[in-house]
């Protein structure tokens, strides 16, 4: 118990500082690259880099983390950061001139460096907690995630006016510091299905990367149920831009709340996600832990579809405002509920061999699909009744989240054993 509780706070403290600095650093990027160009052509490239990164390095992701050992992809994942970071602060001092191109190479190179890192640790859950801890782990997890991007933002607009981009690069390297210190100590439960000493032997002997890509979409296929949960989650982040673009667009364009009164509102939502997070750690869901993911996903859609609502009816601000902070702190704790037991259920039962394939593709179909309904939900608020879109992307996703839950209640909890 020890030994977990120990790996708990290991984790804990990666996860914080990595996603502090992460978003303080990519909130900078942003508006440094808004300000110097005042393009959104600019700033859509700095935006579509990530996602296009991560779909090309797929395949390459889920074979190393299915072959090698964890903990050094998660070591040699934060190295690869740092050594990014530094050489970006020296390039961006000595060559100025060309800092958009310095800017994509960096997005790319962070890019490549946190899809080997998260998909590691993904997979490596299992083996740092036993089969009870994983749902407290996760659910601290997503606390603590919460709790950075909520602080990153407020803090990286009251940094930004006092320092140079490269002196964020230079912070950052600080807080990926801290989580490479995290993540050395961590001590696994149980080791890898491949050693450290075998890594070398296995890379000459396994598949190749391509089979090796081709075999973790058979088991996909084999086990129907994983692949609902991977299809209906890119889904679900494609309609999810309906809450991403449409809530800004309904509240300051529509309800025309001030900066302060929208800000409250979009840390509502963090704060219900950190409060979710507290909660799901001390509940225990056993066997109806897919029920209840989905059938909070299934509230959530139904609370989205009716956003518009108010804009039916003649309000105070102060009144929306109130509003829209219940019902973002209601969303965050919701979409807690419906995705941390998934993503508990699929460590506990894809087998370990195959974990870093299927979270990898997981990862990338929801990174790609999230930009592109953010590009079409964005059209649609320009074009039609802010209502209308609202309860079109609300509507489908509850129709996804119902068939996906009348799915899961025909089938058994266990459908793979770990390690079957």
């Amino acid at each position: 118990m020890l030994r977990v509780n120990n790996n708990l706070s290991r984790i804990l403290i990666a996860k914080f500082f990595g996603t502090f600095g992460s978003e303080m650093l990519s909130f900078a990027i942003g508006l440094y690259i808004l300000r110097r160009t005042g393009s959104a052509l600019g700033m859509g490239i700095s935006l579509v880099t990530g996602p296009i990164v991560s779909l090309c390095i797929t395949p390459f992701v889920g074979y190393a983390v299915d072959t090698y050992s964890h903990k050094k992809i998660m070591i040699a994942s934060q190295l690869g950061t740092i050594i990014s970071l530094l050489l970006f602060a020296l390039f961006f001092i000595e060559f100025p001139s060309i800092y958009f191109v310095e800017l994509v190479v960096l997005i790319t190179l962070l890019a490549v460096s946190d899809g080997f890192l998260t998909t590691a640790v993904q997979a490596s859950l299992a083996q740092l907690f036993g089969k009870d801890d994983l749902q407290r782990a996760n659910s601290l997890n997503q606390s603590t995630s919460s709790l950075a991007e909520f602080l990153a933002p407020v803090l990286g607009a009251i940094v930004y006016t006092l320092i140079n981009l490269d002196m964020f690069a230079y912070i950052e390297v600080g807080f990926e510091t801290v989580a490479l210190i995290a993540i050395i100590f961590l001590k696994f439960l149980k080791n890898s299905k491949i050693s450290d000493a075998e890594d070398l032997q296995v890379a000459d002997t396994e598949s190749h990367v391509v089979s090796n890509f081709i075999e973790g979409l058979r088991f996909l296929w084999e086990n129907k149920l994983y692949l609902v949960f991977s299809g209906s989650s890119g889904a679900i982040n494609f309609f999810f831009a309906t809450i991403n673009i449409g809530l800004p667009f309904f509240l300051v364009d529509k309800l025309h709340l001030t900066n302060t009164q929208y800000g409250s509102t979009e840390s509502a939502f963090a704060g219900g996600m950190f409060l979710g997070g507290l909660v799901l750690s001390r509940l225990n869901f056993k066997t109806q832990s897919l029920k209840v993911a989905y059938f909070s996903l299934s509230i959530f859609s139904l609370i989205v579809s009716l956003i518009g609502l108010p804009n039916l009816i003649a309000l105070p601000k102060g009144a929306y405002t109130i509003l829209f902070i219940a019902i973002n702190i209601v969303l965050g704790l919701l979409l807690v509920f419906s995705n941390t037991p998934v993503d508990v259920y699929m460590q506990q039962h894809i087998p370990e061999k195959m974990q870093g394939r299927i979270f990898s593709m997981d990862e990338t179909v929801s990174s790609i699909l999230m930009p592109a309904g953010t590009i079409v939900f964005g059209i649609l608020f320009d074009q039609l009744n802010t209502f209308v879109v609202f309860a079109f992307g609300g509507l489908v996703m509850l129709g996804l989240s119902c068939w996906v839950l009348i799915i899961v209640s025909r089938r058994k909890e266990a459908v793979v054993p770990i390690g079957g």
